[in-house]
């Protein structure tokens, strides 16, 4: 890159605007990918504005909303979990958010794939890096208050306080509550304890990537795997996640996520699970 006042000025916004872009599409490459893109639109435009960071961070937002639309048309899911970038060196407030968001860490990061692009944008701009809704409305096309709405329907699904019927948060308690059942029987390969919630017809996928599915059926089989998944587990962390209507397991090694167990449940036993490894 050529040096001159406007690629010295958009070096200087780079590492804040590649964190912006982390936090919307939860993958690095296609955050640099979107950066660089800016960079050119910018290069095309050489813009001659009072704000050049806010002027940069519009256009990131318009890149990452694009993706993010395209990925819900194409049904991707690209979360690349690969750990956070440093810390932008810098003290502003912004930022500081945006350190908090990564502080979260990835239970944060599957929530907001949960979220419907417009929503994703609206609540990391506003709550993560302290965008105006009047700077945020003209990047989703919406007014200010549909812009507000966004974030604030994003914040109750981040926050876990959805309002909803209360039938159904007492059914989303007993859902949580079996797998917490669950993951404390495997972890101590407790056969007994697992087969108590599990379904007598409970299916359980395991995606091995290239060597295909592997899918175990009955209640007692699955049993004894998760019982023996233990001997293989010390040392690994864990967490559970709401995921989409239901709930998940993270298997965290060494502070790097590793595996997601994903759980469907009916009433108090487990009819369904699914795990792939990350990375």
């Amino acid at each position: 890159m050529q040096t001159t006042p406007l690629s010295e000025a958009f070096e200087s916004h780079r590492a804040y605007l590649t964190t912006v872009a982390y936090r919307m599409l939860g993958s690095h490459a296609d955050a640099e990918d979107a950066v660089q893109e800016a960079w050119l639109r910018a290069a095309r435009t050489d813009p001659d504005v009072e704000d050049l960071r806010a002027w940069l961070t519009r256009v990131v937002s318009r890149i990452c909303l694009d993706q993010l639309r395209g990925r819900t048309r194409r049904r991707e899911n690209p979360l690349d979990l690969l750990p956070d970038p440093e810390p932008v060196p810098e003290q502003d407030g912004p930022v500081a958010r945006a350190e908090t968001a990564d502080r979260v860490g990835y239970a944060l990061m599957l929530v907001l794939e949960q979220l419907s692009p417009d929503e994703r944008l609206a609540y990391v701009l506003h709550d993560v890096f302290g965008l105006s809704f009047g700077e945020i409305a003209p990047v989703v096309d919406r007014t200010v208050p549909a812009a507000r709405k966004l974030a604030s329907r994003a914040r109750d699904r981040v926050r876990g306080t959805s309002p909803e019927d209360p039938r159904r948060a007492v059914a989303r308690a007993q859902e949580r509550a079996v797998v917490e059942a669950f993951l404390a029987a495997a972890r101590g390969g407790d056969f007994e304890g697992l087969l108590a919630v599990l379904h007598p017809d409970v299916e359980f996928r395991q995606d091995l990537g290239a060597e295909g599915v592997r899918i175990v059926r009955g209640a007692e089989r699955v049993a004894s795997s998760a019982a023996a998944y233990h001997r293989y587990a010390r040392g690994f962390d864990f967490e559970i996640v709401e995921l989409g209507d239901g709930f998940a397991v993270v298997a965290i090694d060494g502070g790097v996520p590793a595996s997601l167990l994903a759980f469907t449940s009916e009433a108090d036993r487990i009819v369904a699970m699914e795990t792939r490894e990350i990375g």
